[in-house]
């Protein structure tokens, strides 16, 4: 209803307003409106923005991983059994791909939103770590079928053996969200610190040094390591959401 006025200073605005000649009353109204379309466009902004980073941690390591696929595939051409590996590599992963790429467009979820529904329903292969990797969206019986055709392939020498379905992302965006998840580790143990000196109780004293293990776990993170969305989801530690 206001569209031509969302571009507008709050001074500008004002002056638009008291040129219609309107009620202070109206004026008022008009301009709580309109701010709350401009927050309102704000979060969604925000809300994109971070759905459209989701999907790329999750779609851009598959199509790198892809693309090495079929660049492999290509080394020799004269192995039916090494062809016929990779190519059910690739077809799975073209598989996920196909799957995906239309809700990463319309970005209305992210990618573990949907995971979450996917296994709320109980139907079908559950999508583990919350879909936050592109080889969770592959059954465990696909994955461990194409990983031991690769395993049974003859190994050549000085040649590096092609494990399929590793974890790991691109640098840049395992050092953003190395950093990303490190702050927010940071800063939930700093919340539970003051918590504890409060009021200590043995339960939450284990949290923190489980926290205090995970930070150690996150650093020590190799460069393409695929870095989880929380420190309670790392792999090889024990830990307790609540």
């Amino acid at each position: 209803m206001y569209e031509d006025y969302i571009n507008l200073t709050p001074n500008e605005l004002h002056q638009r307003l008291l040129k219609r000649k309107l009620h202070p009353v109206a004026i008022t109204q008009i301009k709580a409106e309109v701010a709350q379309m401009k927050e309102s466009r704000r979060i969604n902004r925000i809300t994109r923005t971070h759905r459209k980073a989701e999907w790329a941690n999750v779609l851009d390591p598959l199509r790198y991983e892809l693309n090495s696929a079929k660049v492999g595939r290509k080394y020799d051409l004269t192995d039916a059994v090494r062809l016929d590996a990779f190519d059910a590599y690739i077809a799975v992963m073209e598989k996920v791909l196909a799957k995906l790429i239309h809700p990463s467009k319309l970005l209305e979820q992210t990618p573990m939103q949907i995971a979450k529904e996917h296994n709320a329903t109980g139907k079908g292969s559950p999508i583990s770590n919350d879909g936050e990797h592109w080889t969770d969206w592959v059954p465990p019986k696909i994955k461990e079928r194409i990983s031991t055709a690769f395993f049974e392939l003859p190994h050549r020498p000085k040649a590096k053996r092609k494990v399929p379905f590793q974890r790991v992302m691109l640098p840049d965006q395992h050092e953003e969200a190395k950093k990303r998840l490190l702050k927010a580790t940071h800063k939930e143990i700093a919340t539970l610190e003051r918590r504890q000196m409060v009021a200590p109780t043995d339960e939450r004293k284990e949290k923190i040094e489980r926290m205090h293990k995970a930070i150690k776990i996150i650093e020590a993170m190799t460069d393409n390591e695929a870095v989880p969305a929380t420190w309670n989801t790392l792999n090889g530690i024990e830990i307790d959401s609540q």
